[in-house]
């Protein structure tokens, strides 16, 4: 059952230590000052992965395959950087423990969010986000909008003890609810409520498992699937959907911005909001590349292994 609480009921003895010990350290980091963290921290964490030299393969063949047009010097300085980035996301996923309106208000800028708000009051949304620049700063968005129920849905982690470190860290306001992908429909159906706004932040940029009826969407010069979740859901409850547009400023800041890909309304073609969601984050990547997760095996299934393990027509699957 999706819950928000973090229940240590469900650790053994062992693990439970091993949660309040890295608890204790997300503590400790939290309150450093930003200089430490983005001077020394962030450095060190950003040496350790170029030594040793943290899924590079997978990195620099996802960056070859997606910018066939970039030398090999321009693919080399994308990928030094992405670790910067992958540094910064491991220094701010230390310091969400304690988060406050005060104190980390102003890690991330939401463009006309008051606009946005008055626009959708009593009316469901969803954000379909990517593991874009610092992605686990979207939820502080229930800080501005504390009348709405927040879903942050997430695909469970096979550690159970980060599983419940993540919860906690995530934990960052009342009106949040940490909702496994697999509840997300039944917790939905459960808490939707004509007297409040029901937010579904969603990540859909993972690889999604493959199927027979898997759809192919050209995505970076590859043939790449997507996560059809958001917009099945959006056109079952006639949900409008918002692309969460992102850019960095600077180390530990971000400016965030909500572009509307789905009204609600609208009468659109099957896979038609998925290849809006799949354009809107080409366009993004191709700004920063760097900010995107090139460590991730994101092109691990084709429309060559569907037709291997299905027999299934690749011609008859495209969007």
């Amino acid at each position: 059952m999706a819950d928000k609480r973090d229940n240590k009921g469900e650790l053994r003895w062992h693990q439970r230590i091993a949660l309040e010990l890295l608890w204790g350290i997300c503590l400790l980091f939290s309150r450093t000052p930003e200089w430490l963290r983005f001077g020394l921290l962030q450095s060190f964490i950003r040496l350790v992965l170029r030594l040793l030299r943290y899924r590079r393969k997978v990195i620099l063949k996802n960056l070859r395959c997606s910018f066939p047009e970039k030398n090999e010097a321009e693919i080399r300085s994308i990928m030094l950087a992405y670790y910067d980035t992958l540094a910064e996301v491991i220094v701010d996923t230390l310091c969400l423990a304690g988060a406050t309106p005060e104190r980390d208000g102003v890690l991330l800028e939401w463009e006309n969010y008051q606009e946005h708000i008055e626009a959708n009051r009593g009316r469901d949304w969803i954000a379909m986000a990517s593991h874009y620049g610092f992605w686990e700063y979207y939820p502080l968005w229930s800080w501005l909008d504390k009348d709405a129920l927040f879903m942050g849905v997430y695909h469970p982690l096979r550690s159970p003890v980060f599983e419940h470190l993540y919860r906690r860290l995530r934990n960052l306001a009342p009106n949040i609810h940490q909702v496994a992908m697999a509840d997300t429909l039944r917790f939905y159906m459960r808490h939707r409520s004509k007297e409040r706004t029901t937010v579904l932040g969603l990540i859909s940029d993972q690889s999604p498992a493959l199927r027979a009826d898997t759809v192919w969407f050209d995505f970076l010069n590859q043939k790449t699937a997507f996560i059809e979740g958001s917009e099945r859901l959006a056109l079952k409850f006639s949900i409008p959907i918002y692309f969460v547009e992102a850019e960095r400023l600077k180390p530990g800041r971000y400016r965030a911005r909500f572009k509307q890909i789905y009204d609600g309304v609208e009468q659109v073609e099957p896979k038609e909001i998925t290849r809006r969601y799949a354009e809107a984050l080409e366009a993004m990547v191709r700004r920063q590349p760097e900010l995107w997760m090139w460590s991730h095996n994101r092109w691990k299934h084709t429309p060559e292994k569907q037709r291997e393990w299905y027999g299934a027509s690749t011609d008859d699957a495209q969007a």
